[in-house]
């Protein structure tokens, strides 16, 4: 190529250049990014809670049976909302202080004997109103606009907890077969008796209930833990990490390792008459119940694990070991490694 023409080339390649980059690149749109807040659980997607409010939903025409059973009368149950939150944020979930709660938990494992009940894992929660309305439906009555704080007889409460346990059924066969649930203790005001992590997954299922031709719903709320609900909506939990015993066996050798121990030099002791003490003074020689030709005594936690000489390194009082209580030998006497860290 000759030099005009591999002159005329890079000036032509120069202008294709600058032209191209003249032209603004086109604006990538942007892709539907959704809002993460690390504050808020994630343990079930918008998929499974989709699917979850779905399987719900299905379980509306059951529940409004059970209340249509009892109460003779018709009722229309709907599914309100489903979240999740975490352990810590259990009282948001409902208002303890103004509604009945039953627990529920897992059946009772045979193979863990049966003093081994596993704890609670949810509850449900109805507010003291309609307690207080749905005990004077059974009764009969048709004037429920008593007191919502007032205590329940043990009628009332006996009637109640069986449309509870109607309830509940209705929800415990919703997770059949992954999950094999049943009522624990008795319906009680107050603070709920079930226990959640801080950091638990717990989902919030609410339905609202409301008899046919009436204005004043009310509220069915259902709080358990998302790992109860995994395998319903088709998440698979995660597999608890399994160690080897040699994995095992060296985590806690290194945890062992890690761990400060104290030892105690015990010189000797002297047995003196309490006026002797109170007639010591600087300058008076203490004689010690131990000959000289005996050693030094090295404990952990009470128990002697070393003997050895008195000696001084560095300033500071050592003790030279010359045996080992628990195999009772003595060491000989060995040359220090450059750089081996001091014993005593």
């Amino acid at each position: 190529m000759s030099p005009a023409i591999d002159h005329l080339g890079k000036t032509r390649i120069r202008q294709l250049l600058a032209a191209v980059g003249s032209i603004p690149a086109p604006e990538q749109p942007a892709g539907d990014v959704k809002p993460y807040d690390w504050r808020d659980p994630h343990y079930l997607n918008s998929d499974q809670l989709n699917r979850l409010a779905a399987i719900m939903s299905q379980a509306s025409a059951r529940l409004a049976d059970v209340l249509t059973r009892f109460f003779n009368r018709e009722f229309d149950v709907s599914p309100t909302g489903v979240s999740q939150h975490f352990g810590a944020e259990l009282r948001r979930c409902f208002n303890a202080g103004e509604s009945y709660c039953m627990a529920f938990g897992p059946e009772k494992n045979q193979d863990k004997g049966p003093d081994k009940t596993p704890p609670a894992c949810g509850l449900f929660a109805i507010s003291s109103q309609t307690t207080i309305d749905w005990v004077s439906k059974l009764l009969g009555d048709a004037d429920s606009t008593g007191d919502p704080n007032r205590s329940l007889s043990s009628l009332e409460e006996s009637l109640l907890s069986d449309l509870v346990a109607a309830v509940l059924d209705v929800f415990f066969t919703l997770l059949r077969p992954h999950e094999t649930l049943r009522m624990c203790g008795r319906l009680s005001k107050g603070e709920p008796p079930v226990r959640f992590e801080q950091t638990e997954e717990i989902c919030r299922i609410a339905f609202q209930v409301q008899e046919a031709k009436k204005d004043e719903p009310s509220d069915l709320i259902f709080v358990l833990s998302c790992s109860r609900l995994a395998a319903l909506v088709g998440k698979t939990p995660p597999a608890p990490p399994r160690a080897t015993p040699q994995e095992l066996s060296q985590i806690l050798m290194e945890h062992l390792q890690q761990m400060p121990v104290t030892i105690t030099a015990k010189l000797a002791t002297a047995q003196v008459g309490f006026q002797d003490v109170l007639d010591l003074a600087p300058g008076d020689v203490l004689l010690l119940e131990k000959p000289i030709h005996e050693m030094v005594e090295l404990t952990i936690e009470g128990r002697t694990v070393f003997r050895g000489r008195p000696a001084r390194s560095g300033g500071c009082y050592a003790i030279f070991i010359k045996e080992s209580q628990s195999v009772g030998t003595t060491e000989p006497n060995r040359p220090k490694a450059p750089g081996e860290t001091k014993k005593g």
